[in-house]
């Protein structure tokens, strides 16, 4: 679900009046009815530069899907009056008002300094006040005959919020709605004479845990609000993600299919527990995975099915926000143990755990490196995939975008590609086991940690704090074992 707020413009009117004249809609309006295309023009070019308001269309999935904004801007007194419209009932209860507001308000802190953000709402809007006091509005007072609209006398509340501390709490609130802390500590091994440390996100208590897991959570919510009766998703027979998509999927009873390519089909115990799972695979040539990809959400639809399809690797918008909720996590660990993380290693594959991490970084306007080491892509392509996911979450949050610069992706130690592995990576992984009882596949997790060491040492990195997220892929750990066990 991508939600963002694009300022009002000319080609939105048409959107508007037919909002404001749908009777589902205006009920709780005050407008002069009916309203008209053209009165509406003339409204938008004289409010067009003033600075006591500011309007947005509410785009869902690129779709106007409603209005949303600041009046009565008081910019010496730091407040403004909040109002929201949605475009009719097919875009309600799925969240778009409470992430809009969201958007809004931070913002309208950002951008104004605002202090107090206010509203009025009939007495009779329940549903409204429902929507209002969640976003975190408080109900200040009752007041009595404010309204004359068409001889009908209206009683109203006047509700208000305190912006710096909902802005100051929004992380946290999101933090506390995902219900996943994973643990960090100290390793016993040195690089360069920096001090290590490591999060481990293999311990997500459900599936062998991992970055897939945490991304999981939030698309199952995502799945719920949907109202999904199946799941749809990609990946080869080494996927972690499709393990745990396929594993919560037969958790919830809901039927999952997962799209596989034939050029990477080799049996591992990843591929094993999808068949457990009871997970339909439907192999295909790559070149070919899109048509099937569309072809069977269509043939599942035309069937009365409600299908919901999750990229490969958790990519997208949903698979960001789990990391931006983990760097929190990261925060919250280091203001507790009064230490500073300089560097962030990671095993960098689809992207949105390197993206999830930027976005936070940018929006706690921290100064860190943030080194997604590769496991199978190259650059530029890589690297561009991790910015454009950085873009679209920071664009639906209202943030300024970012550039290619601030992007490290590094590429140097993928081997021959996914996959693939050496000596030294071996040798590495086991050394990790042997010294700290942490397994890490060849795969993603071991391959990062290797490049992680090397390019500490190619740059010259030193007395630095660094941090390595465990991303997970404990299954594939037993697939290498055996190479693993050879290794000298």
């Amino acid at each position: 679900m991508s939600i963002v707020l694009r300022k009002f413009q000319e080609s939105d009117i048409p959107y508007k009046v037919k909002w404001i004249n749908d009777e589902e809609n205006n009920k709780f309006l005050h407008y002069d009815l009916p309203l008209r295309e053209d009165k509406t023009l003339e409204w938008f070019r004289s409010v067009q530069n003033r600075t006591d308001r500011i309007d947005y269309t509410v785009l869902y999935n690129d779709e106007p899907a409603g209005l949303i904004g600041l009046i009565n801007i008081d910019h010496k007194n730091k407040k403004a009056e909040y109002y929201i419209c949605l475009g009719g009932k097919r875009f309600k209860g799925k969240g778009i008002a409470y992430i809009a507001s969201d958007i809004l308000i931070r913002d309208s802190f950002e951008r104004f300094g605002l202090n107090k953000i206010y509203l009025y709402t009939e007495i009779d809007n329940v549903q409204a006040q429902s929507l209002f006091e969640k976003i975190g509005f408080v109900k200040e007072g009752l007041l009595k005959s404010d309204l004359l609209y068409y001889d009908r006398v209206i009683d109203r509340y006047v509700y208000g919020l305190n912006v710096p501390s909902f802005v100051n709490g929004s992380l946290k609130r999101i933090k506390s709605n995902n219900l996943i802390t994973t643990p960090i500590y100290e390793l016993n091994q040195r690089i360069n004479s920096n001090i290590l440390y490591i999060k481990r996100d293999d311990l997500i208590p459900f599936s062998f845990g991992g970055n897939k897991a945490r991304k999981a959570f939030l698309f199952f919510e995502d799945i719920k609000k949907e109202n999904a009766d199946c799941v749809v998703t990609y990946g080869s027979s080494s996927s972690n993600h499709c393990r745990v998509i396929s594993n919560i999927a037969a958790a919830k009873e809901l039927p999952c299919y997962i799209i596989s390519p034939t050029e990477d089909n080799s049996p591992t115990y990843n591929s094993m527990m999808i068949e457990l799972f009871g997970a339909k695979v439907i192999q295909c040539p790559v070149s070919e995975v899109n048509v099937t990809i569309d072809k069977l959400i269509s043939e599942l639809k035309t069937q009365g099915h409600n299908p919901y399809f999750i990229q490969g690797g958790g990519h997208g918008n949903i698979g960001t926000q789990a990391y931006v909720n983990a760097y929190q996590e990261i925060l919250d660990y280091e203001k507790s143990k009064e230490v500073y993380f300089d560097y962030i290693f990671f095993a960098a594959g689809t992207g949105t755990t390197q993206a999830g991490l930027i976005c936070a970084k940018v929006m706690n306007n921290d100064d860190r490196n943030i080194v997604g080491i590769s496991i199978a892509r190259k650059k530029p392509y890589g690297g561009q995939v991790v910015l454009d996911s950085v873009n679209s979450y920071l664009k639906s949050v209202g943030r300024d975008s970012i550039s290619l610069k601030h992007i490290t992706f590094v590429d140097d130690y993928v081997v021959d590609g996914y996959g693939t592995y050496n000596k030294d990576i071996l040798r590495t992984t086991k050394e990790v086991l042997i010294r700290d009882g942490i397994p890490m596949d060849p795969t993603y997790t071991g391959k990062a940690y290797w490049g992680m060491k090397e390019y500490i040492m190619k740059n010259k990195i030193i007395n630095k704090n660094i941090l390595f997220i465990h991303t997970g892929g404990a299954p594939l750990f037993f697939d290498g074992l055996g190479d693993l066990m050879n290794v000298r």
